[in-house]
């Protein structure tokens, strides 16, 4: 974080030749085009609608005029003595003299064959006509009615009735004139509105837009002068809309930067503290793995924040025998590291001189509680393995359950009391700690672990938990063990996924290969 902050502070200021675009011309210029826009699409609109309101009343007068034409056609249409032509010619020229806008009008009887027609040869020609169906206007037509808007007419079918029977059609149509002449006037009113506002309203827009951006220009330029050693942003301007929060911002932000500039230093002195202190916890973890042709040992650390509070180790203590162990500090972060680093150097202090870990741990202890801050511990396990014999001797203060499996058992969890170290005085540790005792045979495992595994949490707050744990370790029971821990903690990270780590991970196996001595069963004894 730290070092990204200063490489933000190195970048080149911007130069004022790079940026000679005005926001407030685009802004003015964004502003017209999107008022043109609207106007456009506002006179469209209107447009459509008057059109359709002048087109709806003309369509309305029509029907209600071809309705009232329709019944007296209808008894003409069934005379005794069959259709009288002479009347039905009558009413077409009739209803086409009411309406100096209609250009002709006819009625077709049930086959749709012309019975009347305001030109008589159209009759003469025996001629037929399909009436129309429907139209664009459903609210104005009633049932068999139809209305069409063509080019340059509008034609109209409404159905003749005698008795409810259906016995033809009376058919007109009409100029629409007054249809084009309703879209050119509309279309020139929205002309003439965008000409006055683009020669008048426009450029009062703009003028009144620079006016009411100008404040930018004067951050703008107060930016150009600014001095990157020492950031003053004292900018004249005022205000309780967003461009006086922005001058008062750049202001206060003048004065931070200031104040950063000087805590960026203090806090790169703190990074290269904990650069240190990463390179002292990597130097306290093992650098190299006992061998053993019948053993085969592995382990795994993880902290979670830049230093963490965890260590394990492998300490060969003679040629048949290696000690290992796994701690855990309460606390994390830097004084968990150097509470982690005295604990090791009193291990180390001791377990070259005694081969008990229940001794071992009781002297830790003892050291540890002269210089433990109140309210920290450590929890350690502390085991050590006998190649000989297959003898594995081990005691816990307060740490998790040493796990013992094999490909074809159960696993099982073995946890010996103890308190954890620096908690308690000497006597009361001393008279609690117990001492476990195993004896492995072929293809043994020990499993040891700290708790950001089995207390890791997934998405829904669920813990990873020892079942899960137990199970992945049992389903790779065959493979080495630095495969099963891999397999442990890429299924680990999967389950908790983007979540973030709050506690160290570490943890140890070891694996018997081809030893074959009955495994006893542990025997606990109390620490003298």
């Amino acid at each position: 974080m730290n070092r990204n902050a200063n490489e933000v502070f190195q970048q080149e200021w911007p130069h004022p030749s790079e940026f000679k675009k005005s926001i407030r011309m685009e802004f003015s210029i964004y502003i017209s085009s999107m008022i043109l826009l609207l106007m456009i699409i506002a006179g469209s609109i209107i447009t459509d609608r008057y059109i359709d309101v002048v087109t709806q009343a003309a369509a309305d007068k029509l029907l209600v005029q071809a309705r009232s034409y329709s019944g007296p056609a209808g008894k003409l249409i069934i005379s005794t003595t069959g259709p009288d032509a002479l009347l039905l010619n009558n009413i077409c020229k009739k209803l086409a003299a009411d309406n100096s806008d209609i250009t002709w009008v006819s009625i077709t009887g049930r086959e749709d064959v012309l019975l009347a027609h305001t030109d008589i040869r159209k009759v003469a020609t025996g001629g037929r006509l399909a009436p129309v169906v429907g139209g664009e206007y459903p609210s104005l037509l009633r049932d068999g009615e139809g209305f069409k808007v063509e080019a340059e007419a509008i034609r109209i079918s409404v159905p003749i009735t005698e008795g409810e029977v259906l016995v033809g059609h009376l058919h007109l149509v009409s100029s629409a004139a007054k249809i084009a002449s309703a879209r050119k006037d509309s279309i020139l009113a929205v002309a003439t509105v965008s000409i006055l506002v683009l020669l008048f309203g426009l450029p009062l827009i703009m003028i009144g837009l620079h006016h009411k951006l100008r404040p930018i220009s004067i951050i703008t330029d107060h930016l150009k002068d600014i001095k990157f050693d020492n950031i003053k942003l004292d900018i004249p301007v005022s205000g309780r809309n967003e461009l006086g929060y922005l001058s008062e911002t750049l202001r206060v932000m003048g004065g931070k930067l200031n104040a950063v500039q000087k805590e960026m230093i203090e806090s790169e002195r703190i990074s290269r503290e904990f650069e240190i202190a990463r390179e002292i916890q990597a130097s306290i973890l093992p650098s190299s793995i006992p061998t053993n042709d019948d053993y085969s040992f592995t382990g795994f650390y993880r902290s979670a924040k830049e230093v963490g509070g965890d260590y394990y180790d492998f300490i060969k203590l003679s040629d048949n025998k290696v000690a290992f162990l796994v701690a855990d500090v309460s606390g994390k972060s830097l004084p968990g590291m150097l509470v982690m680093l005295l604990t090791r150097d009193i291990v180390k202090n001791h377990c070259y001189k005694t081969l008990d870990p229940v001794s071992l741990l009781c002297k830790v202890n003892s050291e540890l509680l002269a210089n433990m801050k109140k309210g920290m511990f450590v929890t350690m396990f502390y085991g050590v393995l006998d190649y000989s014999s297959g003898l594995f001797r081990f005691a816990s203060a307060g740490h998790n359950p040493l796990i013992v499996m094999n490909d074809h058992e159960e696993p099982r969890l073995i946890k010996t009391k103890g308190f954890p170290l620096g908690m308690v005085p000497s006597d009361k540790f001393d008279n609690r700690i117990e001492r476990g005792e195993l004896k492995l045979k072929a293809k043994d495992w020990l499993i040891q672990f700290t708790d950001g595994i089995n207390e890791a949490q997934g998405r829904d707050g669920e813990e990873f938990g020892m079942d899960r744990l137990v199970s992945q370790l049992q389903s790779t029971a065959a493979l080495s063990p630095e495969q099963l821990i891999e397999s442990v903690i890429a299924n680990l990270d999967q389950f908790v996924g983007e979540q973030p780590q709050f506690d160290d991970i570490t943890l140890i196996a070891l694996k018997l290969s081809t030893t074959s001595v009955d495994k006893n069963v542990m025997q606990k004894e109390e620490c003298y």
